[in-house]
């Protein structure tokens, strides 16, 4: 049977045309704390492009990348993990990088493959044992950081401002929809022994991963939105019709950091200062420090 596409291949392919568009869009954003983000969704980009070339049988023809989803779905987690750590103000060491060694490690069976392919060698793959067994090898590692996020994000409960009230849930959203994508990965290699699989039960797991991830990704995309008070007003907010009272809250506090960050660090001092440059060393978006400064002279 020749490789071909139908309406579902053809829109998981477009599906994984987005999530690249979404990663150039969030790695030419200004905030580099989002950039873990972006390497997230363009890893499920190719997670899901290898899935396609599978359904498709295009496969057969492209042998070369039946190997990428395993390396991809272990940056997963330490991507997510070094997002939580900028959010909560934590220090990422070089020392991180020891957290993407799995996935590391399965970069050499990929090599392998390629070359195998290319004739250059010829020798069996030493990581079959972790290749046949990936799914629960990769669960298992998707479940850790998973826990570790979730170990952060108690750690930081401390919910005596309307800013730390909105972090706490904003980072419970993000860790709530990882575990979605874990959940949907796991129920593939359960459901798939049983009689009623088929590949539209192939499919349904498939948009649900692609929903998780993607819709990270927007949340990240609209971050400073969130953090304004603007966006999922009934998500985000534990009391209905309080907008204009949180908002003013938020920017109050807002605000008080801004002082306490002039008055310590003195950047004012520096004749090329400008509004994008305090902002990232704020950590606030431009949008977001310039709507203060009107807030506070006074203007609409």
């Amino acid at each position: 049977m020749d490789p071909s596409f139908d309406t579902w291949t053809s829109g998981f392919l477009f599906g994984s045309v987005m999530g690249v568009f979404l990663f150039v869009v969030l790695l030419t954003g200004r905030n580099k704390k989002n950039y873990p983000i972006a390497f997230l969704i363009l890893a499920f980009s190719l997670i899901l492009s290898q899935y396609v070339l599978y359904w498709t049988g295009y496969d057969k023809v492209y042998p070369y990348f039946d190997l990428l989803p395993t390396m991809c779905y272990y940056v997963t987690g330490p991507l997510l993990y070094v997002y939580f750590l900028n959010l909560y103000r934590r220090e990422v060491t070089f020392n991180y990088a020891m957290h993407f060694l799995p996935a590391f490690i399965m970069l050499i069976p990929n090599i392998i493959l390629v070359l195998k392919y290319l004739v250059i060698i010829n020798m069996k793959n030493p990581f079959m044992f972790f290749i046949i067994n990936q799914q629960w090898f990769i669960s298992i590692h998707m479940i850790i950081y998973t826990l570790l996020c979730i170990k952060l994000i108690q750690r930081n409960k401390q919910l005596d401002t309307e800013y730390r009230k909105v972090r706490h849930k904003w980072a419970t959203v993000l860790t709530s929809l990882y575990s979605l994508f874990i959940v949907s990965y796991i129920s593939y290699y359960i459901l798939r022994n049983f009689s009623f699989f088929s590949a539209e039960w192939d499919y349904m797991i498939s948009i649900m991963m692609t929903v998780s991830i993607y819709a990270i990704g927007y949340f990240i995309f609209r971050q400073p939105s969130v953090f304004d008070g603007e966006m999922f007003a009934n998500l985000f907010l534990p009391i209905k019709n309080k907008n204009e009272s949180f908002e003013s809250s938020m920017l109050n506090e807002f605000y008080e950091n801004v002082t306490k960050y002039m008055e310590s660090k003195k950047p004012y001092i520096d004749n090329e200062l400008r509004l994008v440059n305090l902002a990232d060393q704020i950590g606030f978006s431009t949008h977001l420090l310039s709507k203060i400064i009107n807030k506070k002279s006074g203007k609409n």
